[in-house]
């Protein structure tokens, strides 16, 4: 067998290799596939799939390039044909437009499943693909001294720069190129050749070989480095992934913390509530009897009274009865407040607990001259506990009238409408409004806007207390300087006779 064919022979089973060592394999055997990769570190199916890809990406990425400096590069360099071997510029053109061709091939391939797939392929052969068209032009020339040696090694220095080689990747690619040198070269060396061409063959060859073991020392080495830095990160972003889970559950901590405070900071004002009220009560509670008696001998003695006067006396009698009672109501709800009663809800007419309401606070609305409007529609019957209702809408009038205190042209409307299951009661005012900062906490106890002197802090708490006991709500909207508008929700009572008991 010729030595020709013998290279070519030793060519085709160096290729059969590299086809065997791109095919696919399990992610969970890629350190073990690669010699140059710390395998006690990527023995891990996870970490190794995850370098694994990197690695695919960063060499599809890095194989576009390549590509593009076949494509551009090899044509240009034609020059050097003219130059050197004027008489074959023709076949030489036609292999440069051939390897662009291949370099354009390669180019489409990338990103279609094939270079997904078989990515390893590229740093094999972008660098082999011109070495080989420099081969054989260089077994065309028939000059096995020719300065083309050169190119070959300019094209391993160049993919160097692009690829980060793996160990076996740069050794099938450098045995390649070596094996596609000496296939162009011994068939024109065997035969008499001068001493100096001899010289100058074996000078290239030795140069060539060299230059194969230092890049192939600098790409293990390379590579190791990678590997290091890559597992070095991977623990870095591990370690970072950590941090952030245990911060997050340190700032879950203290948000528990923060709400168990409040909750115990609320339960210790509930209970100084319960202690304040029960003194309060004690202490009330006999004036108030007095003037519940009061009030029974002043409707005895309409008796005798002229009817016209005795009408307006029990009539005015009733509305001081009802506010004693209300008097009454409100110190018993400071002693309950804390802890929740049970209450029977029953149907309640809507309307007239709006003009008892506006009854009790006729004269403050008055001195006040205030705009005071009811806007509702036909009688609605509400779900609820009427002593209740009434302390609510009181209290909210009470704090508008409050807020409009000094406001040019001051008005309160009150809108009352039903939307399928539910009565909606609007209250709004043209007052000072409410700041965005405090309007999350106008519900809490002891929380106020007011002077010293002017206001506890409880009635809106208590509000938010008792349309929470009639399940209801209370909601608040408000524009510092321009207006506020609460809006509580009841049942809407569909049966007269309906109760309903609520813990």
């Amino acid at each position: 067998m010729s030595p020709l064919s013998q290279t070519t022979h030793s060519f085709a089973q160096l290729f059969s290799r590299l086809v065997e060592w791109v095919r696919p394999r399990p992610k969970t055997a890629f350190a073990l596939s690669n010699p140059s990769v710390p395998t006690s570190n990527l023995l891990d199916p996870g970490l190794a799939a995850k370098f694994e890809e990197e690695d695919r990406q960063l060499t599809l990425r890095n194989a576009r390039i390549g590509c593009w400096f076949i494509i551009l590069l090899t044509p240009l360099c034609g020059v050097l044909d003219y130059l050197s071997y004027p008489d074959l510029i023709l076949p030489f053109v036609v292999l440069r437009f051939a390897c662009s061709f291949l370099g354009l091939a390669l180019l489409l391939s990338i990103g279609r499943p094939f270079g997904h797939q078989y990515f390893r392929l590229y740093p094999v052969l972008l660098p082999f693909i011109p070495s080989a068209c420099i081969c054989y032009m260089i077994y065309l020339s028939r000059d096995p001294c020719s300065h083309y040696c050169a190119s070959l090694s300019f094209c391993m220095v160049a993919t160097c720069f692009v690829f980060n080689w793996t160990f076996k990747e740069i050794a099938y690619t450098l045995l390649a190129i070596v094996a596609a040198y000496l296939a162009a070269t011994l068939p024109n060396i065997i035969g008499e050749v001068g001493h100096h061409e001899m010289s100058m063959y074996i000078s290239n060859t030795t140069f060539l070989s060299l230059n194969c073991l230092v890049l192939m020392a600098t790409c293990f080495q390379h590579h190791n480095v990678r590997v290091s830095e890559f597992i070095a990160r991977c623990s870095t972003e591990s370690k970072s992934e950590e941090i952030r889970q245990q911060n997050q559950q340190l700032i879950q901590t203290i948000d528990k913390l923060r709400n168990t405070e409040a909750q115990l900071s609320h339960s210790d004002r509930l209970a100084s509530i319960g202690r304040l009220s029960a003194g309060i009560i004690h202490e009330i509670n006999n004036p108030l009897n007095c003037v519940k008696s009061a009030l029974y001998v002043l409707n005895k003695k309409t008796r005798n009274m002229p009817p016209e006067i005795a009408d307006s006396v029990r009539r005015i009698a009733t509305d001081v009865t009802e506010g004693v009672d209300r008097v009454v109501a409100i110190v018993s709800d400071l002693r309950t407040f804390a802890h929740p009663e049970k209450r029977m809800l029953h149907p309640i007419d809507l309307s007239k607990s709006l003009q008892r309401a506006e009854r009790f606070l006729a004269k403050n609305i008055h001195d006040n001259s205030i705009q005071f409007t009811i806007r509702t529609a036909s009688p609605l019957m509400i779900l609820a506990d009427d002593r209740e209702v009434l302390q609510v809408l009181i209290n909210l009038i009470q704090n508008s009238i409050d807020a409009l205190e000094g406001r040019p042209n001051p008005s309160i409307v009150i809108c009352a409408w039903a939307e399928q299951e539910t009565v909606f009661v609007s209250i709004e005012d043209n007052g000072l409004g409410i700041e965005p900062s405090k309007a999350d906490h106008i519900f809490d106890p002891f929380f106020t806007t007011k002077e010293v002197g002017k206001g506890m802090g409880l009635g809106l708490s208590i509000c938010y207390r008792l349309m929470q006991q009639m399940e209801g709500d209370i909601e608040v909207a408000s524009l510092a300087g321009d207006y506020t508008r609460f809006t509580l929700s009841f049942q809407l009572c569909c049966h007269p006779s309906t109760h309903h008991e609520l813990l």
